[in-house]
């Protein structure tokens, strides 16, 4: 069924529509753009490890880092690279993957249709090989080796691994030099024989287009399949963090850090705008405009205001604060401080109304960009909701609500720092 939602505030619509595939389609139509974008989106991260088909008892485990190996090798096909088949088409051609979801995507102004096709065919196809495989590990191990010379990378994924005892959101999601050799064709094929169904795919498009035909196209090309997705399986995860402090020495000029805070994840109905209140309450707490900023700049801890961001998906959520400085501990020592005072005293109403008008000013500038577009509404997929849910949430939120995340949400016991040096 075709659903047509139309937000007279931003002036723009969005068509839904499941296909018969059971693909989950949303056709953002821009009149007037030149540039028009698609992306497909299959709902298997660097998370899934372990799943369970529907139909089976046992358990399978995968190699961490074999959904980023499949992202790699999906482009190649028997007939050729895809990547260079959208490159003569005129399309720039990219993909992705993250911890929850693999994104395969193209830009173009003209060809659309042609490059379409493309996208919608050859994520249908595999041709892994042993030759091909073991080649890949090569490739990817050579990625992977250059990840852990990136300060940036490995702060981040010291504090996973401080806030995380079992969650397999702390694991590197390309995987390590060493697990990728057990990725062999078989498991290749067999992992994506398991999460590459329709039913577990999203379609997100926008541009001046014209939804039915492209509504048309991916219904005859997106073939069902016999198979369901596969139902991925995590270890319990405790709620008290693993360690406080990590620090490693990578003779930095300026030391880099995270402030990470472990929190609880929401029930798919309420992690919607779990989101949207965890953002305003980080930009109240550490953003530019921020009591805690201003004290970290007179006091020469920080140049420039830290960014601010929060993670959440199937059984984990946690925010995490970005700096640069030597003066990690006092950093730390006044961000707590803030988080204490705003616990006693609350939040004003203008500070709460700047920080929620800059979040929907944010929001509605994001409608003038195709790019920006698409890679919310395919965030926003992972949880079977739209752009303007999203707008509708985020414009209901109430001051109080904002409170009770300072109160349950940033807790020190609950907060790890990772430094690179």
């Amino acid at each position: 069924m075709e659903m047509r939602k139309e937000n007279n505030m931003i002036g723009d619509t969005i068509i839904t529509k499941k296909l018969s595939s059971g693909m989950k389609c949303y056709i953002i139509p821009k009149n007037g753009y030149q540039e028009k974008m698609a992306v497909l989106c299959t709902k298997f991260g660097s998370n899934d490890v372990v799943y369970r088909r529907p139909t089976e008892e046992q358990k399978h485990d995968m190699p961490v880092g074999t959904a980023h190996f499949i992202e790699h090798k999906l482009f190649e096909q028997s007939w050729g690279d895809a990547f260079t088949t959208f490159s003569k088409q005129c399309a720039t051609a990219n993909a992705f993957t993250d911890f929850q979801k693999t994104a395969y995507y193209f830009q173009c102004q003209k060809n659309f249709e042609l490059n379409l096709k493309l996208l919608l065919s050859f994520v249908q196809h595999t041709h892994f090989t042993e030759e091909s495989t073991e080649r890949e590990k090569k490739i990817i191990a050579s990625e992977i080796t250059m990840y852990q010379d990136e300060p940036s990378w490995i702060v981040f994924f010291n504090l996973l691994e401080n806030l995380y005892h079992n969650h397999t959101v702390k694991n590197p999601i390309a995987g390590t030099v060493e697990s990728i050799q057990g990725v062999t064709k078989e498991i290749l094929q067999k992992s994506y024989d398991a999460y590459y169904t329709p039913e577990n795919f999203c379609f997100v498009c926008a541009g001046d287009i014209e939804s039915d035909e492209i509504l048309e196209m991916a219904d005859r090309i997106m073939k069902p399949t016999n198979g369901h997705r596969a139902v991925s399986l995590f270890d319990r995860e405790p709620e008290s963090i693993v360690k406080p402090y990590s620090e490693k020495d990578m003779s930095l000029v300026k030391p880099l850090f995270q402030i990470g805070f472990k929190q609880k994840p929401q029930e798919e109905n309420k992690s919607l705008k779990q989101i949207y209140l965890m953002r305003i309450a980080m930009d109240i707490l550490a953003g530019e405009s921020s009591a805690f900023f201003e004290k970290a700049y007179q006091k020469d801890c920080l140049q420039e205001s830290m960014d601010c961001e929060f993670f959440s998906g199937e059984g984990y959520a946690f925010t995490a604060f970005s700096g640069t400085g030597k003066q990690v501990e006092k950093t730390t020592e006044l961000l707590l401080k803030e988080i204490e005072q705003i616990q006693k005293q609350g939040i004003s109403e203008e500070i709460f109304e700047r920080a929620k008008r800059k979040q929907v000013g944010r929001m509605v500038r994001g409608f003038n960009s195709i790019y920006a577009i698409c890679m919310s509404q395919l965030e926003l997929a992972m949880k079977n909701r739209d752009l303007f849910d999203g707008f509708h949430t985020l414009k209901s939120i109430k001051k109080e609500e904002v409170q009770r995340v300072f109160q349950k949400d940033f807790l020190e016991c609950n907060m790890a720092v990772s430094v690179v040096k």
